[in-house]
């Protein structure tokens, strides 16, 4: 499962790691069944068979991953649940598709053994090896499991998070030979923005991930999976190398070896993640031998485990696209956003660098400021369209004395702005609990200061700012997060164009958008580069979004394991998680 996700980190202080003072014999059973809506048996059942020592875990082939994040649902294709967090617990592992991406950024054969596109359609092999584990039953994957999984992410009535690709393709219209061979074709008519005609040229994307068809028969889509990953009797339903077992809110999820997995052989017999919802609590139990790996928010606080004995501490470039969004819709509280000078000016007067510094110190490495919407700086195509825009508060200034009145005279003098009869006086809105946001958010407060425009620290809890009363929902004025892709242009394409669905901002270039709907249809890869260069260099004048950084992805484990490889996109170090396994 591939594309952008919000990244939600750091959103609760003070937790603690409950572990059980010693393991008994449980039976492992299954809710009540409602269908695809049940509940999966409870995490206590499988954590109290946990052993509390990594070298006990070891023996027995069992894993403990330490997960700050918790999720609204496992079906993390509806706007409900589209969380990294839900690809963490289980969806990663659970439901493969035709490809996966490996940790070079690069998609790799993963339930097919061919796949070809041209500018008709689409068409893949299915490896006959390729079967879906169904509470004990064994069933294949098969060319209905992909014309489902299109259909149910095409339909209006899903309330889908991103149907990017999928709409390119006519969920209707589709051959097939036998079970295991399909072709789709790409949309020729009744096309749109939502719907395009034509090619997808991330292709490789497309059907990542697979429904099973047979398991979800009859079942309402938009409800599936909210506490387990299961079919319509409310038994494990899988694909990959493991299938969901259990699950409680709040508490965590065990992941154990499916069976009839096709693949490379399955290193690890369980793996458990405990859900630890604080930074520095996952730390100490890292420490302390409590959990075997973690992949924690990125900050400072980690710097105890660099270097720490028995510890592996890798870090990468993610594909995390740290950035602030303006908001120039009318839900914003100053309508001096929607002036490309005000947003120019606000750009100007934060110290990127300065702040990558004070946020991550002597982990920060060489990061540095991000300056394309669209391509990160570990991609050969990324340009540097947004360096105009580098901290600079005398010209921040300039451009403020020319369009308002009653500022400082100098940076760093007394007063605050007065545009057009409106202050220049903005909301800052952040993950509340996020230490690294929040200092950030402190220093530009400073920094605005200095130019003369005021900020209003407006922090929103994680289970907010992402909801309907959120950013989605419009409320906020300026507001810092990171969306997690798969390196792939086409994956802003709903974020930045005219009406997009992610696109909350409300900016719109007309010019930028259909350079960007140009180059998702171009199957060349030079050609489309130049499209989406074109377009980042329309979304830098405008200021919007701002991008600040590339985040770094850590990826901490015990030395004892080995097969773990980080990822930066949003697979994450599962995308090969069935190579995991214990040094003997």
């Amino acid at each position: 499962m591939q594309r952008s996700l919000w990244l939600v980190a750091g959103v609760v202080a003070g937790a603690m790691v409950v572990l059980a003072a010693s393991a008994t014999a449980t039976t492992t059973k299954v809710a009540q069944a409602a269908g695809a809506q049940s509940k999966a048996a409870p995490f206590a059942e499988a954590w109290a068979n946990v052993p509390r020592t990594s070298a006990a875990r070891k023996a027995k082939e069992v894993l403990v991953f330490g997960e700050e994040q918790d999720v609204n649902g496992f079906n993390t294709f509806l706007t409900c649940c589209n969380q990294l967090a839900g690809g963490y617990l289980g969806f990663n592992e659970t439901t493969r598709g035709a490809f996966t991406q490996n940790d070079k950024g690069v998609w790799v054969k993963d339930l097919v053994s061919s796949a070809s596109a041209d500018k008709k359609g689409v068409t893949y092999t299915i490896k006959p090896n390729a079967y879906w584990y169904w509470g004990g039953k064994k069933l294949p994957v098969t060319y209905k499991d992909f014309v489902y999984t299109v259909q149910k992410i095409d339909d209006p009535k899903t309330d889908a998070a991103n149907r990017s690709g999928y709409s390119n393709l006519d969920p209707t219209h589709y051959t097939h030979k036998g079970d295991k061979q399909l072709t789709f074709f790409w949309k020729t008519k009744n096309c749109s923005q939502d719907f395009p005609c034509g090619p997808y040229a991330n292709w490789q994307y497309v059907f990542s991930t697979l429904y099973p068809s047979q398991a979800l028969a009859g079942q309402d889509f938009n409800k599936i999976w909210v506490n387990c990953i299961c079919g319509s009797d409310g038994k494990p339903v899988s694909n990959g190398p493991f299938y969901l077992s259990n699950y409680t809110k709040g508490q965590g999820t065990t992941l154990k070896k499916n069976p009839f997995w096709g693949g490379r052989k399955v290193g690890l017999n369980e793996v458990d993640f405990k859900i630890i919802t604080d930074t520095n609590t996952e730390v100490q139990s890292m420490r302390g031998g409590e959990v075997d790996a973690i992949q924690p928010t990125f900050g400072q606080n980690l710097l105890p485990l660099k270097g720490a004995s028995g510890i592996v501490f890798n870090q990468i470039p993610g594909y995390y696209l740290e950035h602030i969004e303006f908001n120039t819709n009318k839900t914003a509280s100053n309508p001096l956003l929607k002036a490309p000078w005000m947003r120019q000016a606000i750009a100007l007067g934060i110290d990127r660098t300065g702040i990558i510094k004070a946020v991550y110190g002597q982990l920060a490495g060489n990061t540095k400021p991000l300056n394309s919407a669209i391509y990160y700086s570990s991609q050969p195509q990324y340009k540097d369209d947004y360096g105009k825009w580098n901290y600079n508060p005398t010209k921040a200034l300039s451009i403020l004395k020319t369009h308002c009145s009653g500022g400082p005279t100098s940076v760093g003098g007394s007063g605050t702005w007065t545009c057009a009869g409106f202050p220049a006086r903005f909301r800052w809105t952040w993950t509340s609990g996020n230490a690294t946001r929040e200092n950030t958010a402190n220093i530009v407060k400073a920094e605005m200061k200095q130019i003369g425009i005021d900020i209003n620290l407006a922090p929103l809890a994680a289970n907010v700012i992402f909801g309907n009363s959120g950013v989605p929902g419009g409320n906020f004025d300026l507001a810092e997060f990171a969306y997690v892709t798969n390196g792939d242009p086409g994956d802003v394409y709903d974020l930045w164009r005219c009406g997009g669905d992610g696109n909350y901002q409300g900016i719109c270039s007309r010019k930028a958008s259909a350079l960007m709907e140009a180059g998702n249809k171009e199957l060349n890869p030079s050609l489309r580069a130049k499209d989406f260069q074109a377009a980042d260099k329309f979304f830098a004048a405008l200021a919007a979004p701002f991008p600040m950084y590339q985040r770094p992805v850590p990826l901490i484990y015990k030395s004892g394991i080995k097969g773990m490889v980080n990822n930066p996109g949003t697979a994450g170090p599962f995308w090969s998680i069935e190579d995991w396994h214990w040094t003997s």
